[in-house]
């Protein structure tokens, strides 16, 4: 092998061991809708610490931008309730803020609420954190019984899903 060929070998290989040191990393963001029965659903918001402590100078302006402050966290339960909302097919279901846990690596914030009986559809809107970095998509997972369906959300979407009646009682033999 010339010399010029291992020159080039090497800065070929030098090149991509840094691409991924300098490579962007999107922004993940997962929500998991679980439809239990009567009507309640829990509604659990999980991020990566990295992409929500940034957001918090947006989201809290006026608190620390870091979960150690409870104004800014108290903030970003308000703006969770504001950016992302369900709906039945008798209309939006009030989702109140449940529990926090804050952790080194994730931070989920769940929520809770009733349509105060079954329904059959459930529509979804949500944007969250889409004011704050432009590409962000987030994954919506909706769970009713032993169904699980997934959406992909950005601003302005709001799909409704369907969600599976139960099933009937098993007949009992003669």
């Amino acid at each position: 092998m010339s010399a010029f060929r291992r020159a080039l070998l090497c800065a070929a290989l030098a090149g991509a061991a840094l691409s991924p040191a300098s490579a962007h990393r999107g922004h993940d963001a997962l929500t998991v809708v679980t439809v239990g029965a009567g009507g309640t659903l829990t509604v659990s918001h999980r991020f990566e610490t990295s992409d929500i402590e940034p957001a918090l100078g947006e989201i809290a302006p006026n608190a620390q931008p870091s979960l150690d402050d409870p104004d800014a966290v108290e903030a970003l339960v308000a703006y969770l309730q504001r950016h992302f909302a369900v709906s039945s097919e008798r209309g939006p279901i009030v989702l109140a803020p449940d529990k926090t846990d804050l952790g080194a690596s994730e931070v989920r914030i769940s929520f809770t609420g009733s349509a105060g009986r079954p329904f059959r559809r459930l529509t979804v809107r949500g944007d969250l954190l889409s004011d704050i970095y432009p590409d962000q998509v987030n994954q919506v997972h909706i769970r009713s019984e032993a169904i699980t369906r997934t959406i992909a959300l950005s601003a302005g979407d709001s799909p409704t899903i369907a969600i599976a009646p139960a099933a009937p009682a098993p007949r009992k033999g003669r």
